[in-house]
């Protein structure tokens, strides 16, 4: 089948918007025909591979979300890989500032009250500096430490959020 470029728009994806018909979330370019179809693909030809778009459906629904802090916990997988992803928000009005899981960071990403953060978190030791000879290695402290710090670019305040930078460092 036959589609003019006038009908399409070529995009890209980071993942969690497509699913792949085994289920998989896709992570790349894709075309969103003008019927709101999305492919595989950066030019539309017959036997594409379609795309479910879930950002409207389950865990991507468009019910607001409250703005409250989740529990949030590293998984043994996170521990494993020495580092997991935090989420926070900021309200632009009051400038107040939660943790959110991945789930709500998602929705609250397309309030536009909002300001939302998300950084890598050093899990694993050691917690401290190290010194060997003229080499400094860097702990997790000091590792998180840096990040809060450019995060404090985007979030104003996030520092006074963040106090305990070995929070989950085994």
């Amino acid at each position: 089948m036959y589609l003019p470029k006038s009908k399409y728009i070529v995009k890209s994806t980071k993942g969690d918007e497509f699913l792949r018909k085994d289920g998989t979330y896709y992570v790349g370019t894709y075309i969103e025909t003008y019927k709101g179809n999305f492919y595989e693909g950066k030019e539309f030809k017959s036997g594409l591979p379609s795309l479910r778009d879930t950002r409207n459906i389950g865990e991507f629904d468009n019910k607001p979300v409250k703005f409250t802090n989740n529990f949030i916990k590293p998984t043994e997988k996170d521990y494993e890989n020495g580092k997991f992803t935090r989420y926070f928000v900021q309200d632009k009005r009051n400038k107040s500032i939660i943790e959110v899981n991945r789930k709500n960071y998602i929705k609250f990403n397309r309030e536009v009250y909002v300001k939302t953060l998300s950084l890598d978190w050093i899990l694993s030791s050691p917690l401290e500096n190290i010194n060997k000879g003229p080499y400094i290695y860097f702990g997790a402290r000091a590792q998180n430490k840096e990040t809060v710090e450019k995060a404090e670019k985007d979030i104003k305040g996030i520092n006074q959020f963040i106090i305990n930078l070995d929070e989950f460092v085994v």
